[in-house]
């Protein structure tokens, strides 16, 4: 139920939204520990890039604002929606003052009760475009749920079971955004498998790939064979597990580099390398450049925005 009294600090920083004035918010309405909405959020400061750990869905009102999704610039406005998925690494670089709208942090123990098929579908397709632009009637709908699931988390515990129809309507914001991305349903019981498998691997890779990057790990963890895991992700991805991981890897690296002002040695050091040689001879071959060449390269990019 929605316990704004109940909802502090620490909580507002485990969902990784910490700097949101919270005075100054238009509403904050939350379902245990798996939901929480943002009504017109202020936020003290814009923040530098962090991964997320939840689901985000911000709606625009009004106004706008620009930022990066896994180092991809977009800039939001009104009649505008844009999803954020757990493990990307999000980025705010500006908010205008008249900025409105309405933020969704979901977890993915929530999504996954949904039953929503192939869920992995639903992430690649957003993975590829994050940012929708909304016609003004779709624009509406998506305001009529908000406002729906703002009323029906302030109504009094007992009433009703307030999780069980939240979880509907959520489900049924997810079908309508699915037909939205115009993502296919799986027609085939194994296709549908080979979603199931993805986003297991996925999820594991987002927890480990600081500290493994080798293929047989996260097939054991699956009990899988090494073999049959990939084929499996190459078939429902079209890229091998070992490409994911590295993906993963060089993304948080990239961030790191333009983002902050740790070394290169240190951040050789938060990815587990044994030296900075290694990591540097690692992120040439994928990424083409040095790592000292690619901060140079992506600061000055970013400035140019």
């Amino acid at each position: 139920m929605a316990q704004n009294e109940k909802f502090n600090q620490k909580q507002l920083e485990s969902l990784q939204m910490s700097l949101i004035d919270l005075p100054k918010a238009g509403g904050i309405e939350r379902l245990q520990d798996d939901v929480l909405i943002l009504h017109n959020p202020h936020f003290k400061v814009n923040w530098e890039p962090y991964k997320m750990k939840h689901i985000l869905i911000v709606l625009c009102n009004g106004g706008s604002g620009r930022g990066s999704i896994n180092l991809r610039q977009f800039q939001i406005t009104q009649n505008s929606m844009l999803i954020g998925l757990p493990g990307q690494i999000l980025a705010s670089q500006e908010l205008s003052n008249d900025f409105k709208g309405t933020f969704f942090l979901i977890s993915e123990r929530f999504v996954s009760r949904l039953s929503l098929g192939d869920t992995y579908l639903f992430y690649k397709s957003v993975e590829a475009n994050p940012f929708r632009k909304l016609d003004q009637k779709t624009a509406d709908a998506f305001g009529s749920f908000a406002k729906l699931c703002n009323d029906l988390m302030q109504l009094q515990e007992g009433s009703f079971n307030t999780e069980e129809v939240f979880r509907l309507l959520s489900k049924l914001f997810f079908q309508m955004t699915s037909s939205m991305l115009n993502i296919p349903s799986p027609e085939k019981e194994n296709q549908q498998r080979h979603g199931e498998v993805m986003m297991q691997f996925l999820q594991l890779v987002k927890l480990h790939y600081r500290e493994h990057r080798d293929v047989r790990f996260y097939a054991d963890q699956m009990n899988l064979s090494a073999k049959y895991m990939t084929t499996l992700i190459k078939h429902a991805s079209g890229k091998s597990a070992i490409q994911w991981i590295e993906d993963y890897v060089i993304l948080d690296a990239k961030a790191q580099l333009y983002s902050t002002v740790n070394t290169v040695q240190q951040i050789a050091y938060e990815l587990n390398f044994p030296t900075q040689a290694l990591f540097g001879r690692y992120f040439k071959r994928l990424v083409g450049v040095s790592p000292s060449d690619y901060r140079d390269s992506a600061r000055k990019s970013l400035t140019e925005f």
